[in-house]
């Protein structure tokens, strides 16, 4: 089966070649172009086409429409043959056009310079999060030391309760049972 599909490939590609040469290749005369001296060898106008830079430019100006090998009616058997059908069938024309390329960079300066950016930026904010993160453990401890400086400190002051401060001075030593059991009297009266 595989072999069979193989060889009715190779009958249609066959079938495109042949009618194509039956038609066109066999049905054409040569035909010289006018700057062709019949007596020279047609290698003569090959050599200077693919070798001399001017001549292939002015001839491509000036003969667009066809081949070298055509204008001076070179006949290299079979090559001529395929690269005519080819030409003709197979390969369709294409417009070629100028595509412009950056060039490629081979100096990496600006990688460097952007990984070492991206390094410094990194370290920039790992040390800017510390301080932050330390700073935030410092506020914590400000605001506990001060409750505890108001607690010891400014509260006792704050209090004006008469009361309060005949408790704090019996409790201190600062004067007697007696002394605070009269002023408690007074107070109260």
């Amino acid at each position: 089966m595989k072999k069979t599909i193989q060889i009715g490939f190779m009958f249609v590609i066959f079938s495109m070649i042949l009618i194509p040469i039956q038609n066109d290749v066999f049905a054409e005369t040569v035909k010289l172009a006018d700057f062709v001296d019949p007596n020279k060898d047609p290698q003569y106008y090959l050599d200077r086409y693919y070798n001399e830079i001017t001549y292939k430019s002015w001839f491509d100006r000036n003969y667009p429409d066809i081949t070298i090998e055509e204008a001076v009616g070179s006949s290299n058997g079979e090559s001529s043959v395929i690269d005519s059908i080819l030409k003709k069938e197979l390969i369709q024309e294409a417009d070629a056009t100028l595509v412009h390329q950056e060039p490629v960079q081979t100096n990496n300066s600006e990688t460097v310079n952007m990984i070492l950016a991206i390094g410094g930026l990194g370290i920039l904010f790992g040390a800017v999060y510390g301080i932050k993160r330390n700073v935030n453990d410092n506020t914590r401890q400000i605001s506990i030391n001060k409750d505890t400086i108001k607690n010891k400190i400014i509260k006792p002051i704050t209090r004006t309760n008469p009361l309060n401060i005949l408790q704090i001075r019996l409790a201190k030593g600062e004067i007697s049972l007696e002394e605070f059991e009269a002023l408690e009297k007074k107070l109260q009266s």
